[in-house]
């Protein structure tokens, strides 16, 4: 029989074992696609359009759009584009939190939906649709400059939210397109 002390070092090499014919499935999502090209360049090749939002909005729409820029394709360097990436937004704001005494609220979270969809500059079917929600909370205080910078600090936290969840769902459809 076994001494207690041995035996989390063979559940730790029989786990290794079992787990060694899996390492071969991993595969890096930033490495080369299926057809060859670094994943890098193939997202530097989607063109990001106008971002759509309901009226009261463009502030959102410009950070949207700059941030998948620059999530797509930081380089600053012009590259030929293969894809046109097409995104609208809508928003809605909540207030949790209310101050009983003045009926004002202490605290809003901003909700974001954005649905994208990405095609082929030379026509034909999209090749990624899809939708990513985000939400940012800012502080509600007496101060009006102090609340409308706040949303506007929430506004760009969103942006950079659904533009990273965009950018991940689009490497990975891209990744394993031929």
């Amino acid at each position: 029989m076994s001494s207690p002390r041995a035996r989390p070092a063979l559940r730790l090499g029989l786990m290794a074992i079992l787990a060694l014919p899996l390492a071969a499935c991993l595969q890096p999502l930033y490495g080369p696609t299926a057809s060859g090209v670094p994943l890098r360049e193939t997202l530097a090749a989607i063109e990001v359009a106008p971002v759509a939002v309901g009226p009261n909005e463009q502030a959102l729409s410009h950070y949207l759009r700059s941030e998948l820029v620059f999530d797509l394709d930081g380089s600053g360097q012009p590259r030929p584009k293969q894809y046109r990436l097409t995104v609208a937004v809508r928003t809605s704001l909540q207030s949790p939190i209310v101050d009983t005494t003045f009926g004002r609220s202490n605290a809003s979270t901003l909700l974001g939906t954005a649905e994208y969809t990405l095609t082929p500059l030379a026509g034909g079917a999209p090749l990624a649709v899809g939708e990513v929600i985000g939400s940012a909370s800012f502080e509600r205080s007496p101060q009006r400059f102090a609340v409308v910078r706040a949303q506007r600090d929430a506004e760009i936290r969103l942006a950079k939210l659904l533009s990273e969840q965009i950018r991940n769902r689009l490497a990975l459809t891209l990744r394993a397109r031929p």
